[in-house]
């Protein structure tokens, strides 16, 4: 009735007047049916069909419509054939007024009936006692009463390809066409599967998607019903194939969408209250990528709703740019992004780094296998009376490449880089950190405001340059760092381009693979060089293999490793922030692993409770812990002989974390915030306090346990 209404407001008289012309015919023949023959009810209803679907397509512009409906919805076309079939069939009824319905249809539909009757109806019964062939007998010869005239032969005929037409023609046509319209919007991302459920949903396609897709994978908990949802504005089928030549099972097990993440009715195909677990990675390299991320987060959340779940929902959000993942380690997420307005958490984001991840691969906690710390455990020497004295050495890290991934490489090297043989007194032994890159006027600019307070990390030195790694000062200058006895050397070379990347790594100077001492060529193994490559294959592979002079290149950063279950599990850093609640919280003065060892479930529920409560700077700063535990477990044995160099190094783990996320030191113990990212702490070892010692101490005393209970859970505690 709108578009009535509509009509007749635009004064389009015209089109009103004949729309008003059909509705009053239709009203007739319904009112005609009480006083009209039986199978004329149904031919009239039939033509009252047909005028309104003419009716309609003449208004709707009928060739556009029906492309509409064959291009794009399946169940119109079923429709329409129906219409279609429901004329045909009315046109037959008019053939055989006398018949009824049910002749006409089993006819319609049978064509072996309808010849058979036909038949039985024409065919003149020869009986021998009656028959005499003579000519009398044949001058009076008269034609049989059930004798048929040609025409109803016509009419059989007419009905008979009626039948083939509708039931044989436009039925295959139309199944035809519903299953060629469901594969091409299959391929084209349009179809819709809403019963999946316990499925992982990833929004975006990027390049490290495919390598989440394959980490879950091979999880070993994959259901033959389990799905993954893609949703991306990329064409699905350029994604499809790529997806299916890394590896075939991804591809069947991936279901791709096609739409916006910044579209809430296309996140609304995806499921998500239903959905397992949901990584929200963005479009490839866009303007805004990881704010829109972060606002779909919030989306994510509410299409999740108030579903009965024992444990929010796992968001995984994705920052590609190191100034935004900084940000957000800053910043207090609003509740609205993870909770309803009655105060239940439906996610928990997580915020990750492809680029730190990686960082974290060579370094940390999660170090991948073949990879070595950047000091080979090298800076404290066992005498042969088996004490342990401090070595006189230090690390030099070269990063060449400032972009994403040599950034990562920084940071991640100023949150591990502090070792028990630093001398706070007189500064001998500090880590070296030099980062060479043509843009570095550029550049550097921009990541000084972004980390204002570096040079608040009293135990390591960094140096810019705006030069290339080729140029003969700086060649000149690795050589002689690689000659030198007291510096363990790692060069990372993290160029965009792989070619470029590979050949400046294999065209360093000779002693950074080997030297020739005494006639005799022996290996550097002092230096380690890193490549970066996103894809191994090729020389990479061959790279991977080499025992020769360049058995230290080392290949990293490709996308297949750049996710991985250990870089997003929390469970170490909520155990060490319950222990601290526990400790210095509301309840003070209560030992957590005494708890978990009178009531696991419990304590672990408080422990989840209180990392809730938390904002990401403090979750980030308990993250960060533990990518030092390599380092420690390396100088375990100064526990017993010279523990307080340990302490040392603590603090200044925590103080170079704290400077890189943005705290800036004020030597007034009056003035502390968290808001304002302001702490006194901030200072020399020597110049803490008992209590505030204490705090480095337990963070060595209780690592074992830490690194014990969460081995222990094989579930996320959130």
């Amino acid at each position: 009735m709108s578009e009535f209404f509509k009509k007749i407001k635009e004064n389009k008289l015209s089109a009103f007047i004949q729309t008003m012309v059909v509705l009053s015919l239709l009203a007739v023949i319904i009112a005609s049916f009480y006083r009209v023959p039986h199978y004329w009810k149904w031919i009239l209803f039939g033509a009252g069909i047909l005028i309104a679907t003419m009716q309609f397509l003449r208004m709707k512009h009928p060739l556009l419509s029906i492309d509409r409906v064959f291009a794009n919805y399946p169940g119109k076309q079923i429709v329409l054939a129906l219409i279609v079939f429901i004329i045909c069939f009315d046109f037959a009824l008019c053939l055989f007024p006398g018949k009824g319905m049910r002749f006409t249809f089993t006819n319609f539909i049978n064509y072996k009936a309808l010849t058979e009757e036909a038949v039985d109806e024409v065919v003149i019964s020869f009986d021998t006692t009656l028959y005499k062939p003579n000519a009398e007998n044949i001058a009076f010869v008269e034609k049989p009463a059930n004798y048929k005239k040609r025409s109803e032969y016509t009419k059989y005929a007419v009905v008979y390809l009626l039948g083939l037409i509708v039931f044989s023609g436009l039925l295959i046509a139309t199944i035809n066409r519903f299953m060629a319209t469901r594969a091409e919007r299959y391929k084209k991302g349009v179809n819709t599967y809403k019963n999946i459920s316990n499925h992982y949903v990833i929004i975006g396609y990027g390049p490290s998607c495919i390598p989440i897709i394959r980490n879950i994978f091979s999880r070993g908990e994959m259901k033959p019903t389990t799905r993954f949802l893609l949703l991306t504005r990329q064409d699905p089928e350029m994604v499809r194939r790529y997806i299916a030549s890394q590896q075939k099972d991804l591809e069947e097990k991936t279901v791709i969408y096609s739409g916006d993440l910044d579209t809430v009715s296309h996140l609304k195909r995806l499921n998500i209250q239903k959905a397992k677990e949901v990584f929200i990675l963005g479009e490839g390299r866009e303007p805004g990528r990881d704010s829109k991320n972060l606002e779909c987060a919030k989306n994510v959340k509410e299409l999740r709703g108030n579903t009965p779940q024992d444990k929010p929902l796992h968001v995984n959000v994705q920052f590609d740019k190191p100034s935004s993942y900084s940000t957000i380690k800053r910043l207090t997420i609003p509740k609205d992004y993870y909770e309803n307005k009655q105060g239940k958490q439906l996610t928990y984001l997580r915020p990750f780094s492809f680029y730190e991840n990686w960082a974290r691969l060579l370094w940390g906690v999660c170090q991948l296998e073949g990879y070595r710390t950047l000091d080979r455990g090298m800076m404290v020497e066992n005498l042969p009376n088996k004490s342990l004295v401090t070595t006189d050495k230090h690390i030099h890290l070269y990063i060449a490449g400032f972009n994403e991934m040599g950034v990562a490489l920084l940071l991640e090297a100023l949150r591990v880089c502090h070792y028990p043989n630093y001398v706070e007194a007189t500064g001998a032994n500090k880590t070296h950190i030099t980062i060479v890159d043509p843009k570095m006027g550029e550049l550097l600019p921009r990541f000084k405001s972004e980390y204002p307070y570096l040079d608040q990390i009293s135990d390591i030195e960094i140096e810019y340059k705006a030069c290339l790694i080729e140029d003969e000062s700086i060649r000149h200058e690795l050589d002689e760092l690689a000659n030198c006895k007291d510096v363990v050397l790692t060069v990372a070379i993290c160029f965009d381009d792989a070619d470029s990347s590979l050949s400046a790594a294999l065209t360093l100077p000779e002693s950074l693979y080997y030297h020739i001492i005494d006639g005799q060529i022996v290996h550097n193994d002092d230096v380690e060089i890193l490549v970066r490559q996103e894809i191994k294959s090729g020389l990479a592979v061959a790279l991977d293999e080499e025992n020769g002079k360049y058995a230290n290149v080392k290949v990293f950063g490709t996308l297949d490793k750049g996710v991985d279950d250990r870089l997003l599990d929390d469970k170490m850093a909520i155990i060490i922030n319950a222990r601290y609640h526990f400790m210095y919280g509301l309840t003070p003065s209560q030992d957590f692993f005494k708890l978990v060892k009178e009531d696991k479930s419990a304590a672990l529920s408080e422990a989840a409770s209180a990392w809730i409560a938390l904002n990401e700077d403090h979750r980030f700063a308990n993250r960060y812990q533990t990518e030092i535990y390599k380092s420690y477990q390396t100088y375990r044995p100064l526990l017993e002989q010279h523990p307080d160099l340990l302490y040392q190094t603590e603090h200044m783990r925590w103080s170079a974390e704290r400077s890189v996320t943005g705290y800036r030191d004020i030597h007034d113990p009056e003035i502390k915030s968290s808001a304002y990212q302001i702490h006194h702490l901030i200072v020399p070892y020597h110049d803490l306090n008992d209590h505030e010692k204490d705090k480095d101490k337990a963070v060595l005393e209780i690592m074992d346990q830490v690194i014990a209970l969460s081995e222990s859970i094989k579930e996320n505690i959130l």
